[in-house]
């Protein structure tokens, strides 16, 4: 054989035998790698008469259960004038020790044995040997019909195959061959092999070019895998939907299948044959060393790509960003895999099987959701699409050392064949997973789970998420619909208990842009849950149901609590139109005979840039045993000033043996469906709570009606003067300064001023309104007015002590200002 170099690979020339297909047992499988070996000696020529030359140039074996066939080729030069029949020559197969083996010529090349002169012209052979024989015991007698020997034949010479010759071609090594007398190279690329579910697969790259002028038919090749002791499998070939190779035209072929054995062998060795059209023989081609590639690259390594083919269009593929979570007995391990269209036109991506193959060699199948069932997904020239992934594997199963498999099935081939084997990256425990990156089709997103909340509303909690959607890559890109499931320990929340809230009313994010969504959903209160699972989907096509997976983020329970603030510390309100600040400036309880009030003053600025309403408020009192009351926010239900502060209140009625020492307030945004309240609606739930603790002890009320707070208003009350106008009734005369500690633009108000009269165990009193509104008292200075008690038992005050106090009324409860022991000869100055 010759050595050649050809476009900058070596080729092996070497001619092909066609004979007829023998019955051996043929299973499916799949292949591996070439390995390099010696170069093969040329065998020997034999001069068969003075011009005319006669040389064996390829031997090729097919292995049956018990016996061998093979196949060999002669080429015959005339190098006479005159044509030559071979058909007055013969050749005889014999083992070197002197077994005869019966040869056949096949049936095609005995119609015409004619030889032009000054051509060579080759014949194919065949011969039944025993199992035993190789290709090294081997020796080729040639032959001539000769009458006038006694057995009438003459010995022109013998070729004696040597101990170094070998049909194998070697590793990185071309062989042209000839199909129907067509010239195509050959080379068996790379060749993987992994053990996956007890049983050895593979995968193998062959390449070809047609040098002939004509196109060559491929699905007429076949090709087997022959292991140690001669067992043949066949293989699956993915002729990437082209069934002819055009002349000049080179292609890959992907071969797959498997192999019945649970180690990888060795000596195995690709065996290629092709199918006759017209007789329907097979006839060997070729066979190829296979050194499979070692383990450590047969698996994609992590955050490498993977080279595929779809419909002949090349795809690098790639894992990325795996996560696990523990529910019970189950892990769940999620990840994502891409796909990048290299090609120039797009193509559709099978609904690939996926199977997650732990260290022990267990296989498990890809957890099948209503985003990932038989949907395609087209891959577009130059675009990335993804693949998310689930798998359910039990709580023992270790986390190190996972594969993926990637199997393409068929109709005709449940099992199918692998097309992709991954190193999974390390996995990351799910409960602190807050970011994926996602490939939509308007390009890339970061997408985020802030934080989560549980809330009290009724009967039911609250279960809330903060998701933060970040564009990340240059250029306008339209917002992906999304969807969500909620799951708390497996129970799944009911999808009309869920509401997705946009805080921006956006369509597009801009480069480095980011919008949130708040996820809300509601469940009984009474449900204990030790984490929140969100799966997060895009519905891309909301007529047809067709959704594509996002990811999947858990929260554990612990994570739910609502963040504590301080008291000095504020409340942003955020969202495109709804910045504000609330600011706590007031805390205190009011009481009456049966109840107590707690009550919560905060001052509440408008942050926009133009007046805007200010976001409707919800509020929820925690007592020290863990109860929650919902309170009453008072809200601005006007627009609100730029950069203006409001005043207002948030309250909730307690019974009377409440103890508030330790009391919380959470302090929320109202929503109602899908939307946040308007200012003067009705609230269905809230979100982004905030947590305030607030001790509510009221301190001893001063003795000195100076100074006196009733936000936003300071109030003294002086020159206190006592008269009798009639026998039982007495008026008090005093002077009043009512000034504006603060100019708010709102006050929810509703306050009210209430002098009490206390005359031993009868007590009498008048409330006055500050400001506005029926007798209230003006903003100013000096103010003189008075206030008339008329009762019986008042005879005789002027000759008596008494009391004053001056309460804050709010919802029918007071709260002490200041209290003041007086007499008729005395005055507060």
């Amino acid at each position: 054989m010759n050595v050649i170099k050809k476009f900058g690979l070596p080729v092996l020339i070497a001619s092909t035998t066609a004979l007829t297909l023998q019955s051996f047992p043929i299973e499916k499988v799949d292949a591996a790698q070439v390995v390099s070996k010696a170069a093969t000696p040329t065998l020997k020529t034999v001069k068969i008469n003075a011009s005319t030359t006669a040389k064996v140039t390829d031997i090729q074996m097919m292995y049956g259960s018990n016996e061998k066939t093979v196949y060999y080729t002669v080429a015959i030069y005339n190098g006479s004038n005159q044509d030559l029949d071979f058909g007055d020559y013969w050749v005889e197969l014999y083992s070197k020790s002197g077994s005869k083996f019966t040869s056949k010529l096949d049936a095609n090349d005995a119609k015409d044995t004619k030889i032009p002169a000054k051509t060579t012209k080759e014949f194919h052979f065949s011969a039944k040997v025993n199992y035993g024989l190789t290709i090294n015991n081997i020796k080729i007698k040639f032959l001539k019909w000769d009458f006038s020997q006694p057995d009438y034949i003459r010995s022109l010479g013998e070729v004696s195959i040597p101990s170094n010759y070998s049909n194998v071609v070697p590793s990185a090594t071309g062989k042209v061959v000839k199909i129907g007398g067509k010239q195509m190279s050959s080379m068996l690329a790379k060749s993987e092999f992994a053990v996956i579910g007890g049983q050895v697969e593979g995968s193998l790259t062959y390449r070809v070019t047609n040098y002939s002028n004509q196109a060559i038919a491929l699905n007429n090749i076949n090709f087997y895998i022959k292991r140690s002791g001669g067992t043949m499998n066949k293989l699956n070939v993915d002729l990437g939907g082209e069934q002819q190779l055009l002349s000049g035209a080179a292609k890959e072929l992907q071969l797959y299948g498997t192999l019945p054995i649970n180690k990888i062998d060795p000596n195995m060795q690709l065996i290629v044959t092709v199918t006759d059209e017209e007789t329907k023989t097979e006839m060997p081609l070729a066979t190829y060393a296979i050194t499979p590639v070692g383990q450590q690259w047969v698996y994609t390594p992590v955050n490498k790509e993977r080279a595929i083919t779809i419909d002949g269009t090349k795809v690098n593929s790639k894992l990325r960003d795996a996560f696990v979570s523990t529910t019970g007995t189950t892990q769940q391990v999620s990840m994502y895999m891409s796909f990048a269209n290299k090609g120039k036109q797009a193509v559709s991506l099978p609904n690939y099987s996926y199977l997650l193959m732990t260290a022990d060699g267990t296989l498990y199948p890809q957890v099948t959701t209503t985003t990932n069932a038989a949907t395609s997904t087209e891959l577009l020239p130059g675009l990335l699409a993804e693949k998310y992934l689930q798998f359910n594997v039990p709580s023992s199963a270790k986390m190190s050392g996972l594969r993926l498999v990637v199997r393409q099935t068929s109709e005709e081939n449940k099992k199918g064949f692998v097309k992709g084997l991954y190193n999974v990256p390390t996995t990351q425990n799910q409960q602190n997973v807050r970011t994926v990156r996602y490939n939509s089709k308007q390009g890339l997103f970061n997408i985020t789970v802030e934080r989560g909340e549980r809330l009290p509303w009724g009967t039911q909690d609250i279960i809330n998420s903060i998701i933060t959607i970040s564009n990340t890559e240059g250029g306008m890109k339209s917002l992906p619909n999304l969807k969500a499931t909620v799951m708390l320990n497996g129970y799944q929340v009911d999808e009309k208990d869920i509401q997705l809230i946009k805080t921006d009313n956006i369509i597009s994010l801009d480069s480095n842009q980011s919008t949130n969504y708040i996820l809300s959903a509601k469940v009984p209160y009474t449900f204990k849950s030790s984490a929140l699972t969100i799966q997060l989907s895009e519905v891309t096509d909301s007529a047809a149901g067709a959704q594509s997976s996002i990811g999947q983020f858990n929260i554990s329970s612990t994570s739910l609590t609502p963040p504590a603030i301080g008291l000095t510390e504020s409340i942003r309100i955020a969202g495109v139109g709804r910045a504000a600040t609330l600011k706590l400036v007031n805390r205190a309880i009011y009481e009456k005979k049966d109840s107590k009030m707690a009550y919560v003053e905060f001052e509440y600025n408008n942050d926009e840039k133009r007046i805007a309403d200010l976001a409707n408020l919800q509020v929820f009192f925690q007592t020290k045993d863990g109860n929650y009351t919902q309170g009453t926010f008072v809200n601005v239900k006007s627009k609100a000033s730029a950069g203006r502060n409001s005043l207002v209140q948030a309250y909730v009625v307690l019974p009377s043996n409440t103890d508030t020492s330790e009391l919380k307030v959470l302090v929320g945004e109202g929503i109602t469906g899908n939307t946040f309240t308007p200012a003067d609606g009705t609230a269905d739930g809230f979100v982004n709570a905030k947590s305030y603790t607030l001790p509510m002890t009221n301190m001893t009320a001063p003795v000195t009606f100076q100074n006196m707070a009733l936000n936003p208003y300071r109030i003294n009350i002086k020159n206190w003067s006592t008269y009798q106008t009639d026998s039982h009734e007495y008026k008090f005369e005093f002077t009043y300064d009512l000034s504006r500690l603060y100019n708010y633009e709102y006050l929810a108000g509703g306050h009210k001023l209430v002098i009490q009269l206390v005359d031993g165990s009868k007590e009498y009193e008048k409330a006055f309104e500050l400001e506005t509104g029926t007798d209230a008292w003006k903003l100013g200075e000096g103010i003189k007015t008075s206030v008339t008690f008329s009762d019986e038992p008042l005879w005789g005050l002027l000759f008596r002590d008494f009391t004053v106090n001056i309460y804050d009324e709010y919802q029918g409860h007071r709260k002490l200002m200041a209290s003041q022991k007086l007499s008729a000869t005395t005055t507060n100055q």
